[in-house]
């Protein structure tokens, strides 16, 4: 696929190439989700692996059951959400930072105050390092992932009490 061959190609088959291209490069990084916009179009791509990337340590993990033993599993009821609570998500996959470099504090701690726009952390994409800020101003009450942990996009990185 050659390097200039963008969804705003005029041929259909550059744009079928394109596309292809982006399925794979989903398919062999095991991504559950690509997005990409640009000026008048927007492609969403799903993989068809799920993969989890942090789970509340009071849910107990059941063993893997083979297919044929696996029961479904009955619903159970949803823990009762704190009011006020607002999670800053990650908008993207990659590799979420608390602090900008090992050496430095991070960004932010349980008890800090945000603002809109403040920068809460990295997700370090493709060699790629983005600034993570909040959309809304609060109070950190949780931050639910650790420095260097795999992110997806919309995980909850942290939640903000209003």
């Amino acid at each position: 696929m050659a390097d200039n061959i963008t969804p705003e190609s005029s041929d259909w088959n550059e744009r079928v190439e394109y596309l292809r291209g982006l399925a794979q490069i989903v398919r062999e990084e095991g991504l559950s989700r690509l997005e990409l916009k640009g000026q008048g179009w927007k492609v969403t791509l799903k993989g068809t692996k799920t993969q989890i990337i942090a789970a509340p340590s009071t849910v107990a993990m059941a063993p893997a059951l083979a297919p044929s033993l696996a029961a479904p599993m009955a619903p159970t009821a949803a823990p009762k959400a704190e009011e006020n609570l607002v999670p800053v998500e990650s908008p993207m996959v990659g590799v979420f930072y608390r602090s900008p470099s090992p050496a430095d504090p991070p960004f932010v701690e349980v008890g800090d105050r945000v603002e809109a726009g403040q920068t809460i952390g990295l997700v370090e994409a493709m060699k790629v390092f983005n600034e993570i800020t909040a959309e809304s101003g609060g109070i950190v009450a949780k931050i639910n992932v650790e420095s260097g942990q795999l992110v997806e996009t919309g995980a909850p990185l942290l939640m903000l009490r209003r």
